[in-house]
């Protein structure tokens, strides 16, 4: 099976630190480079067949794991960072456009039908009330969450049942006056 398309192998996470390793498929299989993303910043880490970088990627984050605390994120599971490095992260992909419908635009002159706006310069969510957003991706989407300011967001959740509910329906409330969730499809030029 040749490969194209650069695929995100693996993302490990410690606190609010990222790392993500990429595949960069440069002929197929057959020359393959294993690439660290991290805080936004690409670097290359090995070159070799698929297999072999998929061994190296393996090797590195079992170290990361025993020596620095990281944990793998599970492929069902988002990676939430800063607008920055979500979009050095999806243009890494070779992704170069987001589609969101708030640039649908069907006049003249300049009309936008679909929406679609170049990553270097989509400006993502705008949050409200002093909160923030951070944005994730999925292979084929860029979904946005809001957050809280810091010192609103929860220290401790009750975990008894009924003031868990009312716990978290009020933080809720709080996020609510940052912006709502969103997702975004992302352009696939491959």
């Amino acid at each position: 099976m040749e490969h194209e398309k650069p695929w995100l192998y693996m993302s490990l996470i410690k606190d609010q630190q990222a790392r993500h390793l990429l595949l960069i498929f440069h002929n197929g299989s057959a020359d393959t480079e294993l690439v660290l993303m991290k805080d936004g910043v690409a670097s290359s880490l090995a070159h070799g067949t698929e297999y072999e970088t998929k061994e190296q990627a393996e090797a590195i984050a079992q170290i990361w794991i025993e020596d620095e605390r990281f944990a793998r994120v599970a492929r069902d599971k988002f990676v939430w960072e800063p607008l920055a490095q979500t979009i050095a992260l999806a243009r890494k992909l070779g992704f170069t456009g987001v589609y969101d419908r708030r640039s649908i635009k069907t006049t003249w002159p300049n009309p936008n039908f679909t929406g679609e706006v170049p990553l270097s310069s989509w400006l993502g969510m705008t949050p409200k009330n002093g909160g923030r957003y951070l944005y994730a991706l999925d292979q084929m989407r860029l979904h946005c969450r809001p957050a809280l300011p810091a010192g609103l967001g929860p220290l401790v959740a009750p975990t008894a049942g009924q003031e868990f509910a009312a716990f978290m329906l009020k933080y809720k409330e709080k996020l609510d006056t940052v912006g709502t969730s969103q997702v975004f499809v992302l352009n696939d030029p491959f």
